[in-house]
């Protein structure tokens, strides 16, 4: 593992050995994802300094760690910056190669020159400068080519650097690379030396120089193609950035080289052009040819020295990273702030639960006090029920006295509400009354024995008559004889067969008539004659009469029974909502104001008073 450590090598999940030391790591929390918890990296405002930081249980750790992650930076930006140093050395070599070969070219050119002129004659003035002129025409224009080649390359290299860094903080792509570099290359190496042979023939040969142009053409197209592979950017963005850093400081040099030949082919030319028309010597070409070599071993030295200067990264200021301060462990630990943690974290969910009960209470719709359900339905409220748990007592314990003398709050409050319930029935004129409710399930099998159980406690006798088919509760309580739909008077007045099919509740003074259940209306299952028709005989039997009809938005049931009697109650929930079909119901009710007593809000919650 050390040698991995030390060659920066990454550790490898296939290697069994490594996924035990991965596992290790794991173990003891220093894995990739709890170090980057702990550590910060950051870069200090308007400086170029890095600040690194490491917090952990253990001062000295923390310390330890901050002062070899800036170590190991160095190291690893040492060797990532090394590798790509020397792949732009076999780059620079060729370069200085090729210079090398200029460079003894034109040595040897002026050697030539010297040994033919021998002793200079000022005959030959004029036409040798005017071979020279032509010369050093070729040569600029040749000069000026390559340049405007060297510009164009350095603006496309400047656009994918700017490319390169506004993509640095997008996800992984691919892009196309220029792959054409070592074509251009060695299409630049043979004009150079066509342009090294067009000079020895006097720059006049029609062949070489339409080769240096056809040359300096697929040059121009290289750097404007790009029909290379697709890559991946995100794996090799870094070496890219890097090459492409090396190429435009390579490009530069070749630009600012190539501006001073220009610049003294041209004060060479136009001496030229003066001694071609005004007379000169042969001394003066060689001059011209000295020049040109020296031109050309400046430009070798230059790239000796790039090469100087990459050997060692040391030596570069652009890899002179230092660590000017060290990581030390703190006088004291920073305080934990438990206390202030705790703090916010109880109001935060202190106002977070009054938040959540503000929405819920906001999109509670439910009737749950009698002042929304008076505002929604506009209907007169008899009495609000509170609920009661008939799972953990029965409904015959709430009403039975002798059982429990000191009655929960709770009973006493169920019991207030049905005497009141009683009190309004006993003076609303009506003796035989339906009880119904827009929706199933709203109560009115319990609400209906509760009345039952009130009458009985004030000396009334009371008859229920179960006309629910849909839900048949009232006769399977007590046991009721399914008569109803079987009874028929056969046109006799007496009320004497009645008893025949009554019977009689565990309630005093209360008798109850039951019905079968099933999937049908009272008009489709009661016999002519039957007992709903006869109802007005039984008043001088019973004090009450207490129907149950089933659900008004469903059925037509209770429809059917309001011919029969004489007022109707509305059982409604507390826990509901109001529906478009409840509200039908509601205006069916209000329209027979007539018979309607008046409605019972069932399983009331009394903390909802404060609402």
């Amino acid at each position: 593992m050390r040698d991995r450590l030390n060659s920066l090598k990454l550790l490898t999940t296939y290697d069994p050995q490594d996924k035990m030391v991965w596992n290790l790591l794991n173990l003891y929390g220093y894995d990739e994802d709890n170090i980057s918890k702990k550590l910060t990296v950051t870069g200090v405002p308007k400086t170029d300094y890095i600040n690194v930081s490491f917090g952990s249980e253990n001062p000295e750790l923390s310390a330890y760690v901050s002062n070899k992650i800036g170590a190991k930076f160095k190291e690893f930006y040492s060797s990532l910056t090394s590798t790509n140093t020397r792949e732009s050395l076999y780059k620079l070599d060729s370069l200085r190669e090729s210079k090398r070969r200029e460079v003894d070219t034109l040595r040897f050119r002026l050697q030539r020159f010297r040994d033919k002129i021998g002793t200079p004659n000022t005959g030959d003035a004029a036409t040798a400068a005017m071979s020279g002129l032509q010369e050093l025409t070729s040569a600029q224009t040749a000069q000026e080519a390559n340049l405007n080649d060297y510009r164009q390359r350095l603006s496309s290299i400047i656009e994918q650097l700017r490319e390169i860094n506004s993509n640095t903080s997008t996800p992984a792509t691919t892009v196309p690379i220029n792959s054409h570099g070592d074509e251009i290359l060695t299409l630049r190496r043979i004009n150079e030396d066509l342009a090294a042979k067009l000079a020895l023939k006097g720059g006049v040969d029609a062949n070489l120089q339409r080769q240096i142009d056809d040359n300096i053409n697929k040059i121009n197209q290289l750097s404007r193609g790009n029909s290379s592979p697709i890559v991946d950017k995100s794996g090799k963005e870094a070496d890219r950035k890097q090459e492409l850093i090396n190429q435009k400081l390579e490009l530069q040099s070749a630009i600012a080289s190539t501006q001073d030949n220009i610049e003294l082919y041209k004060s060479r030319v136009a001496e030229f052009r003066k001694i071609a028309f005004s007379g000169g010597g042969q001394e003066v070409v060689a001059n011209a040819y000295q020049n040109d070599l020296t031109i050309a071993q400046r430009d070798l030295e230059k790239y000796n020295s790039s090469i100087f200067a990459s050997q060692d990264i040391d030596v570069s200021p652009d890899f002179n990273f230092k660590q000017i301060l060290l990581g030390q462990p703190p006088i004291k630990p920073e305080p934990a702030k438990t206390l202030l943690i705790l703090s916010i974290s109880g109001l935060s969910l202190f106002f977070l639960a009054i938040l959540i009960i503000i929405i819920l209470e906001l999109l509670d719709f439910s009737m749950r006090t009698p002042s929304i359900f008076r505002k929604e339905t506009k209907m007169e409220v008899l009495s609000t029920v509170e609920q009661i748990q008939l799972d953990k007592k029965s409904l015959q314990e709430y009403f039975d006295f002798n059982l429990q003398p000191d009655r929960e709050r709770t009973s006493l409050s169920f019991i207030e509400s049905m005497r009141k319930l009683r009190f309004a029935l006993e003076h609303s004129g009506k003796r035989i009354i339906l009880f119904t409710s827009t929706k199933p399930q709203e109560g009115k099998t319990v609400i209906i024995e509760s009345v039952a159980h009130t009458f009985s406690m004030n000396k009334k006798k009371i008859l229920i008559i179960d006309s629910n088919f849909a839900n048949n509760t009232l006769t399977r309580d007590f046991s009721a004889k399914p008569s109803l739909v079987s009874f028929s008077m056969n046109g006799e007045d007496s009320v004497d067969k009645v008893w025949d099919i009554t019977t009689v509740t565990n309630i005093p003074n209360v008798d109850i008539i039951g019905c079968d259940e099933g999937n049908y209306s009272p008009s489709e299952i009661l016999p002519k004659n039957n007992l709903m028709e006869h109802l007005g005989k039984l008043k001088h039997q019973y004090d009450f009469i207490l129907i149950e009809g089933a659900a008004l938005n469903i059925h037509a049931d209770s429809k059917e029974l309001l011919e029969f009697v004489d007022g109707v109650v509305a059982v409604f929930s507390a826990k509901s909502t109001l529906q478009e079909t409840d509200r039908d119901s509601i205006v069916y009710l209000k329209h027979n104001r007539h018979k309607f007593i008046g409605a019972v809000l069932n399983n009331f919650d009394e903390q909802n008073l404060g609402l």
